[in-house]
């Protein structure tokens, strides 16, 4: 494979999970890393190896030994980031979420366009035999007319830095700009948007708020914990979504899409990307909490049947009969085979098309939700504003960012 330089921006938590990764990517060499905290910098650089580090990410820019950027900075951050970074002529590799807002993923989306670089975004989801079963199965028409999807992704008391590790800023809406529902919830809605073939969204009805106090003195929160909604897409499918960070069930039921012929029930979606990022070896005895399920319901060839598809037990064993396999459950791995030259662009996912129509439905949840109305497709694009944060402040002054391409 050709070998491929990669610089990294922002030295947080989902960055070491991006290093896990490429660990396992040969001829792949992380060469810069830049971060804002020069604490996190100095102890990243020293776990890694990677001794060209950058407070100012936009120092990192003018290299010319770069084949692409990995994006690893908070939301809102995202999209001002990428940007720079397509901008600068270099190929982007960015975090969920594409954006808090739709008009956020729009710019990001027109920019990728307009530069002609190359842009991807992380939506692990996508990439787990789960989907990739569940997808084929409806698009060979085994499921008939599929007429409504069921997200359902909601834990008992799991908000990030408050019961789950994290920093304040997952609580701030000027840097995560929402939170459940673009946090995790993107994976499930990604997922579904792109089993079902990128349906066009009609109409959105949702209900969004913080329903539960956080008992550490101090630490309050902005953003959502809950979110309850219904979406209408113009091929007749509804889709109906529950997201919440903090509940008092455990059992909440499991996902499904259902057609006329069957339906496929499924849960335990890939939010992480897979045993590497994990940081282990794929194996048959990993924790059931992320080895996920799919089983169909419904009749075939005139038999009606409930059926185990195995979809973890059958990617272990693809990549056990051909390592190449790998390049189909994993993101950021397809990512680099693809500029390396060995996939071809049609079997690349369209990661920012489908994370356009994820924020336009994330986005129609939160207008809903403020005007306590049902709200069109065509009205979201109308009101959606950006959250980015065009000035950064930092230790190293203030980072002004262009939103224009």
């Amino acid at each position: 494979m050709k070998h491929l330089r990669v610089g990294i921006i922002g030295a947080g938590t989902i960055s070491h999970m991006h290093m896990r990764k490429y660990s396992h990517m040969p001829d792949v060499e992380v060469v810069a890393v830049a971060e804002i905290d020069e604490a996190k910098l100095k102890a990243w650089s020293e776990q890694y190896g990677v001794k060209n580090t950058y407070n100012d990410f936009r120092e990192m820019l003018k290299r010319d030994d770069l084949d692409v950027i990995d994006v690893c900075a908070h939301n809102n951050l995202h999209v001002p980031i990428a940007m720079t970074v397509m901008k600068a002529g270099f190929n982007c590799y960015s975090e969920k979420p594409m954006a808090a807002t739709y008009a956020d993923a729009k710019l990001l989306y027109d920019c990728w366009k307009a530069t002609g670089v190359k842009l991807n975004i992380q939506i692990a989801s996508l990439f787990s035999e789960q989907t990739r079963i569940g997808k084929r199965l409806i698009d060979d028409g085994i499921l008939g007319k599929v007429y409504h999807a069921h997200s359902v992704n909601m834990s008992y008391r799991r908000r990030v830095s408050v019961e789950w590790p994290g920093t304040r800023d997952f609580l701030s809406r000027e840097v995560a700009g929402h939170g459940q529902t673009i946090d995790h919830g993107i994976y499930n809605f990604g997922q579904v948007l792109y089993m079902t073939g990128l349906p066009e969204l009609d109409n959105v009805y949702a209900k969004a708020r913080q329903q539960f106090d956080i008992p550490i003195p101090g630490r309050y929160s902005e953003v959502e914990d809950n979110t309850v909604a219904i979406a209408t897409y113009k091929t007749g499918m509804t889709f109906d979504i529950l997201e919440a960070a903090a509940t008092n069930m455990e059992d909440v039921g499991k996902c499904y899409i259902a057609g006329e012929k069957g339906a496929l029930q499924y849960w335990n979606v890939d939010k992480f990307g897979g045993d590497w990022a994990l940081g282990q070896p794929p194996r048959y005895e990993l924790p059931k909490p992320v080895q996920p399920q799919l089983h169909f319901i419904g009749e075939y060839m005139g038999i009606h049947m409930e059926t185990n598809l195995k979809p973890y037990e059958n990617q272990i064993l693809q990549k056990t009969y051909d390592p190449e396999t790998a390049v189909w459950y994993d993101g950021q791995y397809q990512w680099i085979k693809y500029l390396a030259g060995e996939l071809p662009e049609d079997q690349l996912y369209p990661t920012p098309l489908i994370g356009l129509n994820v924020a336009l439905l994330c986005d129609g949840i939160f207008i809903s939700s403020e005007e306590n109305r049902s709200v069109t497709a065509d009205e979201i694009k109308e009101k959606s504003k950006t959250m980015g944060i065009w000035h950064q402040k930092t230790p190293w002054g203030i980072f002004d960012y262009e939103s224009t391409y």
